[in-house]
C-alpha cells in the first residue's frame, strides 16, 4: 500500500501513542512501543482473500485502528463541503449526513497498536503494530484445524478485551484456488456513480447521498460471476481506507462478494479527498495489482474493469505487458457529462491507442453502456 501520513485530529493519545505517532512521522517506527487494543479503540477487521503457496493457505491482514470519539466535531469539513455544493442551512437532514460521512474522515488514526485475530476452524494469528496510517498489514500462513472448500467463506474475528466497547469485531476471508479467473474492478465511476472529474459532484456523492451502482452493472457482474465460475474478485480503488464501511456496504449490497483494497491513506480534509483520487493512482494500482497477479494468484486469468477518468487504461496496460498472457481482457467505461474540457483529452482516441501501444487490440475495449460486454463475457470461455 501507498502511505501519506495521518495528519493530527481531535482525539487523544496516550503518551505511548503519541510516541509511536512522533518516531513513525519521522521514520523511526522500529522505535515503536507497541500497544494493546483499548475498551475505548475504533477497530475495523477488513475482509480478505487466502491463496496457496506451497500448500499452505495464506492471506494478507489487514486491521485500522482509530480513537472512537476524535471525529465528532466535523464543523469545519461540513462547512466546507456545504459551501462547495450549495447546501443550505435550513436543509439539516442532508447536513446530518453529511457530518455523518465527515466523521469518517476525521477520526484520528492510532499508531503502534498490536491485535491477534481468530480464524474461524482454526488458529491465530498476530498482526504487527499499527503504522503512521493507523493501519496493521501482513501477509501470514492462515492456519486451519479443518481443511476449507474452495470458494468458502470463512469468519475471522478479532481478540479483544472483554470490556470493548464494540463487543465482536469480524470480518470474512474468502478461500480461492490457484487457477480459474480472477476480476481486478475499479470503483469509482466504473461501478459506482462518483463524477471524479467534478469537485462538487464527487462531494455530492460521497457525502450527501446514499451510493448508487452505475446502471446495469450490478446485472451484468452478476451475469459474469456465473459464466466465469466464481472467478476471485479484487475490488480496486484509490478512494482513501477511511471511507472502507461506506464502500464496504455498497459493494456487498450491489456486487459479488470480493475483497475491497483502499488506499492507505488517511485524509482529514477535501484537499485530500481530491487527490487520494487523482494524483500518484497509476503508481499505486499496478503496485497492488503486482501483488494480486505476481504474489497472490499467479495461475489465474484474469479481467480488468475500469473507466477513463483517471489512469485506469495505463495501469492495466503495464500489467498486461508485466504478466503476458495473464490478463485476458480489459474493458474502459467511457465517462461522459460531468466535465467536457478534461473529457476531451481523456475520452480521446490518441489517448487510448496511446495508452494501450502494444496490447492487441482483440484484448482492450472501450466502452459506453455494459450491455456491449455481454456478448464479450461468453467469449471470454472459449
Amino acid at each position: 500500500m501507498v502511505t501519506v501520513y495521518a495528519a493530527p485530529g481531535t482525539g487523544h493519545d496516550s503518551w505511548h501513542d503519541l510516541w509511536n505517532r512522533l518516531t513513525s512521522n519521522v521514520g523511526l517506527g522500529f522505535l515503536n512501543w507497541p500497544t494493546n487494543v483499548e475498551d475505548s479503540d475504533l477497530i475495523w477487521l477488513h475482509s480478505t482473500t487466502a491463496f496457496l503457496r506451497d500448500e499452505q493457505w495464506r492471506a494478507e491482514f489487514n486491521a485500522s485502528f482509530f480513537h472512537r470519539n476524535s471525529g465528532q466535531h466535523p464543523s469545519d469539513l461540513v462547512a466546507d463541503v456545504a459551501s462547495i455544493i450549495g447546501l443550505t442551512e435550513d436543509d439539516k437532514e442532508t447536513r446530518e449526513l453529511v457530518a455523518q460521512r465527515a466523521e469518517l474522515f476525521l477520526r484520528k488514526t492510532i499508531v503502534g497498536r498490536k491485535i491477534s485475530v481468530q480464524i474461524e476452524n482454526g488458529g491465530v494469528v498476530t498482526l504487527p503494530p499499527s503504522g503512521a496510517s493507523g493501519i496493521s498489514a501482513q501477509e501470514i500462513p492462515a492456519p486451519f484445524d479443518t481443511a476449507p472448500a474452495a470458494n468458502s467463506i470463512v469468519n475471522i474475528s478479532a481478540i479483544l478485551p472483554p470490556t470493548f466497547k464494540d463487543g465482536i469485531v469480524k470480518s470474512e476471508m474468502k478461500m480461492v484456488e490457484p487457477e480459474g479467473w480472477a476480476i481486478i474492478s475499479d470503483i469509482d465511476d466504473t461501478i459506482k456513480i462518483t463524477d471524479t472529474l467534478s469537485m462538487k459532484q464527487l462531494l455530492i456523492h460521497t457525502f450527501s447521498e446514499d451510493p448508487r451502482p452505475t446502471p446495469g452493472f450490478p446485472d451484468f457482474y452478476q451475469q459474469l460471476d456465473q459464466v466465469l465460475n466464481q472467478p476471485a474478485w479484487f475490488y480496486l480503488s484509490a478512494s482513501p481506507y477511511n471511507l472502507y464501511p461506506f464502500l464496504l456496504s455498497f459493494l456487498r449490497k450491489h456486487y459479488p462478494f470480493g475483497q475491497p483494497i483502499l488506499r492507505d491513506m488517511s485524509w482529514m480534509s477535501v484537499a485530500g479527498l481530491i487527490a487520494s483520487v487523482s494524483n500518484g493512482t497509476e503508481e499505486y494500482k499496478t503496485m497492488e495489482m503486482r501483488k494480486i497477479i505476481g504474489q497472490w494468484l499467479p495461475n489465474r486469468k484474469y479481467v480488468c474493469i475500469g473507466d477513463s477518468t483517471q489512469t485506469d487504461p495505463e495501469s492495466y496496460a503495464t500489467m498486461y505487458k508485466a504478466f503476458p498472457g495473464t490478463i485476458k481482457a480489459i474493458w474502459i467505461r467511457i465517462v461522459t457529462g460531468v466535465n467536457r474540457d478534461e473529457e476531451k483529452t481523456k475520452n480521446s482516441t490518441d489517448r487510448f491507442e496511446q495508452a494501450f501501444d502494444g496490447v492487441p487490440k482483440e484484448v482492450w475495449k472501450t466502452f459506453n453502456d455494459v450491455s456491449e460486454l455481454e456478448s464479450l463475457t461468453e467469449q471470454l470461455k472459449l
